[in-house]
């Protein structure tokens, strides 16, 4: 009876023993492949800091350098050629003759459009008194340019003036000739730009003081101006800032004298009006000045 119960004890032991062991190596295994992947992730990223191409934006600038392109030929082929063009008589002879020019100029076809142009019974003659070049573009093989041509048209006794603006294509080959490849076109005349002066008031910052010495000072200067010397000059201007000009100019007034403060310097935009002893006539003579007070006020600056 001893015997089984020792029996049942140790069989007891042997479970509990079974039960206690715990099989670990499947997990090890894990464990180990998780370090060896954290072990390359770093080696690889330090690699990778230590070669890797440090990139920046790359700003090109592309400079281009412009050709000075020579039109003085195509200009003067122009102006020859609307003297030609738009001149004529109302004479049988004189027409034929325009027409003989015109051939110097214009294609073939051109010169067979420009026969109608003028009839031989055309009642009016036209005088070219003005040729003005407005406009010279280069496309590709050939000049694009724009003029204004005043004419004067005469019908029996009476005359017009009569002023146009045109186009005309021209050719140039490598020899430096040309031809007319297009008869003139009208266009717009250039009119006048649409400008508004901004209205400048003396600066606030100018004492009632300040603003009588600077003008007392330009009245000053130029009453002296126009007759004075080099020699003169250097008490009021600095450095051959304004140089003399040596003229019979009598000095009458500063028109719309305006100050404003520009650090140690005050600036000055004035209209200064001068009447012409010899001509009679009266002048506006616009400055724009910049002016330091050193002791004496002096001109260091002028535009």
């Amino acid at each position: 009876m001893k015997i089984k119960i020792e029996r049942n004890k140790k069989e007891k032991i042997s479970k509990k023993k079974k039960e206690r062991t715990v099989s670990v190596g499947k997990h090890r295994k894990m464990v180990l492949a998780l370090w060896l992947l954290l072990f390359c992730s770093l080696t690889f990223g330090i690699y990778k800091n230590f070669t890797a191409i440090d990139q920046h934006t790359t700003h090109e600038k592309v400079v281009v350098k412009e050709k000075i392109l020579n039109t003085s030929g195509v200009e003067n082929f122009t102006m020859d050629f609307v003297k030609e063009y738009f001149s004529w008589k109302n004479d049988k002879e004189a027409i034929e003759k325009r027409m003989t020019n015109l051939g110097q100029y214009l294609t073939e076809g051109g010169l067979s459009l420009s026969q109608d142009m003028v009839r031989a019974d055309i009642p009016t003659s036209s005088e070219v008194e003005f040729v003005k070049i407005l406009d010279v573009k280069k496309q590709l093989k050939e000049f694009v340019v724009s003029f204004l041509v005043d004419q004067k048209i005469t019908e029996g006794k009476k005359s017009q003036q009569v002023s146009s603006a045109y186009r005309v294509s021209i050719f140039e080959d490598k020899k430096g000739n040309h031809i007319m490849i297009s008869l003139p076109t009208m266009i717009a005349k250039p009119g006048k730009a649409n400008y508004k002066a901004k209205q400048l008031e003396t600066d606030s910052e100018i004492n009632a003081k300040t603003s009588e010495e600077i003008t007392e000072f330009l009245e000053t200067f130029f009453k002296l101006y126009p007759t004075a010397s080099e020699k003169e000059l250097e008490y009021y201007v600095e450095n051959d800032t304004i140089r003399p000009i040596n003229t019979n100019l009598k000095f009458v007034e500063l028109v719309n004298p305006v100050y404003t403060q520009n650090e140690k310097n005050v600036q000055v935009k004035v209209d200064v009006k001068y009447l012409d002893n010899l001509s009679k006539t009266m002048n506006y003579f616009q400055y724009e000045l910049r002016l330091q007070k050193d002791g004496n006020w002096r001109i260091i600056k002028a535009e």
